[in-house]
């Protein structure tokens, strides 16, 4: 048997997280498979604009063929844009597709309703959700369905991690949707000690444009010995004057080097989703400050980003256990 999981699609490291946890987990769940990685959408990775642009890529998935086709992430909403053709050219071939740690978070109802329309005519192998409200939005859709987990909560048990230099004390800052905040600690450092004077924005300008001027926020390297090391999770962005703005910036195209950092660091401070999940999963605590409805996969494994003012500590034997529960389903599936 031939599958082949989707492993490219990433708007940014954080979602070679959770594709890259679930290509080891299906290896390791079908160790007798020649399980692949799948180029993805590249519409969905790169985004182009304009029509000569879009005409000129090359769409490398349309040319990859397999038993079966696994695809994930928040990419239900792009169903009917990015996949619809090669779900339709998986389907004519007599080959399936799944999809697993997939989320269609912020969906309107017309979209939901064509989308599963869609699934009811191209009926997917099955659909394991990572968060609840996928899964209730599309368990009458897609027949054989899971109430499942992000598999970016699987790193640590599935990925081959470096423990960094026990001397080396931080805690990891990694914001993109505001300004770098400013921090204090009151006591000992521990999450629950710090404080931070946030700063949205600068002259009420968007955030694709204040984000130029976060280098003219105050410097602050480290608080009581312990470095902020700020994670800046978005490869794609190529000016350095953001990429770089301030102390103890980090940025790679290695996304085990990232995976070391969350490992190693005291705890996480972030307003992404899966800067947070990672930290959780290797047994740090995380203190996320987000609404966005991509939080819900906190929810599902039993995480309230809703209380204590974001704060969140990890349950490594819940993880455990829904591992097992999503391995037995994905069994039983294919």
């Amino acid at each position: 048997m031939k599958i082949l999981v989707e492993n490219s699609t990433w708007n940014n490291i954080g979602d070679g997280f959770y594709q890259s946890a679930l290509f080891v987990l299906i290896r390791k769940l079908y160790p007798e498979a020649n399980v692949l990685m799948e180029e993805g959408p590249i519409f969905r990775a790169f985004r182009p604009k304009s029509d000569w642009q879009k005409k000129n890529a090359l769409h490398l998935m349309d040319y990859q063929s397999a038993d079966l086709h696994i695809f994930s992430g928040p990419m239900i909403r792009q169903i009917l844009t990015n996949y619809k053709d090669k779900i339709k050219q998986i389907k004519e071939r007599g080959e399936q597709y799944a999809l697993i740690s997939a989320s269609s978070a912020g969906i309107s109802d017309s979209l939901r309703i064509e989308t599963g329309e869609f699934f009811q005519k191209y009926q997917p192998l099955f659909l394991s959700s990572r968060d609840q409200e996928t899964y209730l939005k599309f368990k009458d859709y897609v027949k054989n369905s899971y109430n499942g987990i992000c598999t970016a909560f699987l790193v640590n048990k599935m990925l081959p991690v470096d423990q960094l230099d026990n001397n080396f004390k931080f805690f990891i800052s990694s914001f993109y949707r505001e300004l770098e905040p400013l921090y204090k600690i009151n006591g000992e450092v521990e999450i629950k000690n710090v404080e931070l004077d946030r700063k949205e924005t600068f002259f009420g300008l968007s955030h694709r444009f204040s984000r130029h001027l976060n280098r003219f926020r105050p410097v602050q390297e480290s608080v009581k010995g312990y470095k902020i090391v700020r994670v800046n999770q978005e490869v794609s962005t190529k000016f350095n004057h953001i990429n770089f703005a301030l102390p103890n910036s980090f940025l790679s195209f290695n996304l085990l080097s990232y995976l070391a950092l969350y490992k190693s660091a005291d705890f996480t401070v972030s307003d992404r989703v899966h800067s947070c999940a990672v930290s959780l999963a290797f047994g740090k605590p995380a203190r996320l400050f987000t609404n966005s409805p991509r939080a819900g996969i906190f929810n599902r494994l039993g995480f309230d980003h809703k209380k204590d003012n974001g704060i969140m500590y990890p349950n490594l034997e819940v993880i455990d256990t829904e591992e097992e529960k999503l391995s037995s389903f994905i069994k039983s599936s294919i």
